[in-house]
């Protein structure tokens, strides 16, 4: 009770800057709009594991980068029912529980006034905003790794304390099962505690035992023996955009984030964050297919951390009160409207940094549309590139697909379809049927540009969506094209 009244004004603040996230994000998703790709892949899985229309083993192993989003996905819509908001509740949930361990964690790096910032900012951050909104598990991990994050920096004095290794440990594993990115909140609990077992070997030798299993488990699980020969020889080079993304579009919070990660004491956490950094960055920059910010939200979590870090620090030294700095530094960014959103909106758009980072095309509005011309629409043959959406929209799968990727034709069992590359094998399934439709996403995407061209120019336009209605300015076209209708 007495820890409670001598930081009764801390817990206020933080509870209503909660309770403001909550609203901020809930406001994201109040619209049920579209899925893009990727939220309809997962949320069809779920959705067929809850209807009971497949096995959940069957599930996580077809999406088996992110198996633990499939499950709370499907947790979210046994209790919600089935809709785009349901399978957004959990991102808003994990995004607004991270306001908390930002604030917990730069509080116990600096001072209360740098957590009272950093804190803040994490609230209104577009790109926290962006990713809270969507079906997706990036708002988790990056909450996961500031908890883990804090948590390990108790170890220091209480390396013994069973229950402070089983927690860190178990959401580790949480954050490596949302995604193979989250395995990242193993690196400074190891870089902490190792060194410390290390003045007593049997204390040593017990931990890593129990360690192990873990590892092997994962290891296993998550395949990530497939990643070994490439991160030993890296065939992709991001560094173009990340020089883009951290000097010219973020290097306001970067630059003082650089210099409040040196003002950290304990020389294992910063060995710790240096590392997982580290790590982040070469998997981002060299491993990794695509440059795709969200593969960086919890660089960016630590980014806020130590930007009120650094201004904390800065007021102490000034001003021997940090109260003034940091409340003059949130000002002059909230005033500025740079990288935070100054007012709930309906969408929160992910493309405010890179413009093609996620295809957000109103595939809801599409089909609604698509149903209306083509009522039978579930039995009639489809062509498509990516399919992922019609998994969720539509109740039928493709007559076949054709996406980039196919290297030579390949059967998917899990949506009974024919993959293609090829306009001449295009070509010999079209001829299959006498009348049919082609989905196009009318921008570079996965199905061959050649294949779109021939669409265009020897079928019939039957609808285009420009837009989502609520992001009208983020452009994503989609066309449905016909072909045999016409003939009597």
């Amino acid at each position: 009770m007495t820890w409670f009244k001598r930081n009764i004004w801390e817990i206020v603040f933080v509870t209503g800057l909660f309770i403001v996230g909550l609203c901020i994000r809930l406001q994201g998703i109040s619209t049920n709009h579209s899925f893009w790709a990727d939220e309809s892949a997962v949320s069809s899985f779920s959705r067929d594991v809850v209807l009971g229309k497949t096995p959940f083993l069957s599930k996580i192993e077809i999406v088996g980068y992110q198996r633990l989003q499939v499950v709370t996905t499907a947790i979210a819509f046994r209790i919600l029912g089935f809709s785009e908001w349901s399978a957004r509740l959990p991102s808003v949930l994990w995004g607004t529980f991270g306001i908390i361990f930002v604030y917990l964690l730069t509080r116990k790096l600096s001072n209360k006034w740098g957590g009272v910032l950093s804190a803040t900012i994490f609230t209104l951050f577009q790109l926290n905003l962006a990713y809270s909104t969507q079906a997706k598990p990036y708002a988790a991990i990056e909450t996961i790794f500031l908890i883990t994050l804090y948590l390990s920096t108790f170890l220091q004095n209480d390396i013994r304390k069973i229950s402070l290794h089983i927690g860190i440990i178990l959401l580790s594993c949480i954050a490596a099962l949302y995604n193979l990115i989250g395995s990242i909140c193993f690196i400074p609990y190891l870089c902490i505690t190792i060194p410390l077992l290390f003045k007593n070997p049997k204390q040593l030798g017990k931990y890593l035992i129990a360690l192990v299993p873990i590892f092997l488990v994962l290891f296993w699980w998550q395949r990530i023996y497939l990643f070994l020969p490439i991160i030993i020889n890296p065939n992709h080079n991001w560094t173009t955009f990340l020089r883009d993304l951290f000097w010219r579009q973020y290097g306001l919070f970067t630059l003082p984030a650089f210099v409040g990660f040196f003002t950290i004491e304990d020389r294992r956490l910063k060995l710790g964050v240096g590392a997982t950094l580290l790590a982040l960055l070469y998997s981002w920059n060299f491993i990794q297919y695509s440059h795709n910010i969200r593969y960086l939200m919890p660089l960016f979590g630590l980014i806020i951390v130590f930007f009120g870090v650094f201004w904390a620090k800065v007021g102490e030294s000034l001003f021997k009160n940090s109260l003034f700095v940091c409340l003059a530094v949130f000002m002059l960014v909230y005033a500025g409207g740079y990288k935070v959103v100054r007012k709930p909106a309906a969408y929160y758009t992910p493309n405010a940094d890179f413009s093609s980072d996620v295809q957000n095309a109103d595939y809801k509005t599409f089909f609604q549309k698509t149903y209306q011309l083509f009522p039978n629409f579930d039995k009639l043959p489809v062509f498509v590139g990516p399919f992922d959406t019609l998994s969720w929209y539509t109740d039928k799968n493709p007559a076949a697909i054709f996406t980039i990727d196919a290297k030579e034709p390949r059967f998917l069992d899990f949506v009974k379809s024919w993959q293609y590359r090829t306009l001449k094998d295009f070509k010999i399934e079209k001829a299959k049927y006498h009348k049919g439709l082609v989905i196009v996403n009318d921008w570079q995407s996965l199905m061959p540009e050649d294949i779109k061209e021939f669409v265009k120019k020897n079928m019939k336009l039957e609808l285009r969506v420009e837009a989502m209605e609520i992001s009208t300015n983020d452009k994503w076209p989609l066309e449905l094209y016909s072909w045999g209708f016409d003939i009597k």
